[in-house]
């Protein structure tokens, strides 16, 4: 057997290039002006102008910024900073994986490598992995979320979104080794990447799920026949 997507590991090493290069490819846009607007002076007066960048520049074509409170705005800004460093892991991994990299040894006593997690599709190593391997990821997964709400003060109560603290202390952080213009941009790189991340992570899925649903993903062979039982019957 080869690993996710081995047949197509030039395809996944031409996208892994394209994506290194299109950030600096970014670079060279000038950065448009932010329209004016009640919307967007209330979006900065709470949460900052950090990810209003071009070519997009400010985006709210629902209009959610008008129809919340502060409140549930600050929420909104934790949740889509949660939601990118996920995407972001997921996406390198998908792209590791399907480079060939695994990690060494087995996932359980049982002897299930990490390697054979990773043979055949991107969506069937989840069903492949064993039961308490599913319940490991979920408790990190809870663990992480209740130190990122009980941070003091929480980002509703005049924290910071997406500021997470484990040691207690600033030491070391990056606040202490960047200007504020520095941090600003780190950011700004950090929602746009944690943005096209999660486009990504919903393009791989849909190719697997949908025939022709991404057809960029399909020129590049990733067939629509995933037959496990995500994403109703995770367990």
């Amino acid at each position: 057997c080869e690993p996710i997507f081995s047949s197509h590991r030039e395809s996944m090493a031409k996208l892994a290039l394209c994506l290194a290069l299109a950030p600096v490819a970014a670079g060279f846009v000038a950065p448009s002006a932010a329209p004016a607007g009640t919307a967007l002076a209330a979006d900065r007066a709470i949460i900052g102008d950090d990810g209003i960048q071009a070519p997009v520049g400010y985006f709210d074509p629902l209009k959610l910024a008008e129809k919340v409170n502060d409140k549930t705005l600050l929420w909104f800004r934790a949740a889509e900073i949660k939601h990118c460093r996920v995407a972001m892991a997921a996406f390198a991994g998908c792209v590791v994986t399907g480079l060939g990299v695994h990690w060494p040894g087995a996932i359980d006593m049982s002897g299930t490598t990490f390697e054979s997690l990773g043979q055949g599709g991107l969506l069937e190593a989840w069903d492949k992995m064993p039961f308490d391997g599913k319940q490991a990821i979920v408790a990190a997964i809870g663990g992480i979320e209740s130190v990122f709400e009980a941070q003091k003060p929480h980002y509703v109560m005049g924290g910071t979104p997406g500021k997470v603290r484990l040691t207690g202390t600033t030491k070391g952080a990056l606040e202490d080794k960047y200007d504020a213009a520095t941090l600003k941009k780190k950011r700004d790189m950090e929602l746009a990447n944690g943005r096209l991340a999660m486009l990504g992570m919903a393009g791989f899925v849909s190719a697997r799920l949908t025939e022709g649903s991404v057809p960029a993903l399909t020129k590049l062979g990733f067939a629509a026949d995933y037959s496990g039982n995500l994403p109703y019957a995770p367990f």
